[in-house]
């Protein structure tokens, strides 16, 4: 997500892969705001991640997971095609973020990587994929 600075407001886009690729072909360099924390909070966040490294999936089959209906109407929905997604041994690099599959039932979006439960359990359920879609919708992944 790309956010432009107004003096009233910031604007909030997403581009694609491909239009990522246009734009550094055109030498144009893209920026996005850290922000700042306090140390209180960096020694949470380090908790949680290390929390969160122990739950992640290590193995990805992209053939599993790339054959799942789920899975292809997720990829529709965010306007990617499965020639842009680049797959890793611990996530699904989709250009723009990354998704990875852990163990734990819960959905959130953070430091540009989107974290679910796996495809199988997604599909399963109609409260996961709800969950999905609200954090999809929230985190302005769609474009």
């Amino acid at each position: 997500m790309i956010a432009f600075c107004n003096i009233d407001k910031i604007y909030k886009m997403t581009i694609t892969t491909r239009q990522l690729g246009h734009l550094k072909e055109m030498g144009i360099t893209l920026w996005h705001r850290k922000t700042l924390v306090s140390k209180n909070q960096v020694s949470q966040t380090m908790t949680d991640e290390e929390t969160q490294v122990n739950n992640i999936i290590t193995e990805i089959s992209a053939s599993e997971v790339g054959s799942k209906q789920i899975f292809q109407d997720i990829l529709c929905a965010l306007s990617i095609q499965t020639t842009d997604i680049s797959w890793q041994k611990s996530h699904i690099d989709l250009g723009l973020f990354n998704w990875q599959f852990v163990e734990d039932t819960k959905i959130y979006y953070e430091k540009c990587t989107l974290t679910t439960p796996s495809i199988h359990k997604i599909s399963q359920s109609n409260v996961i994929k709800r969950q999905l879609w609200q954090t999809i919708i929230k985190h302005n992944l769609i474009s």
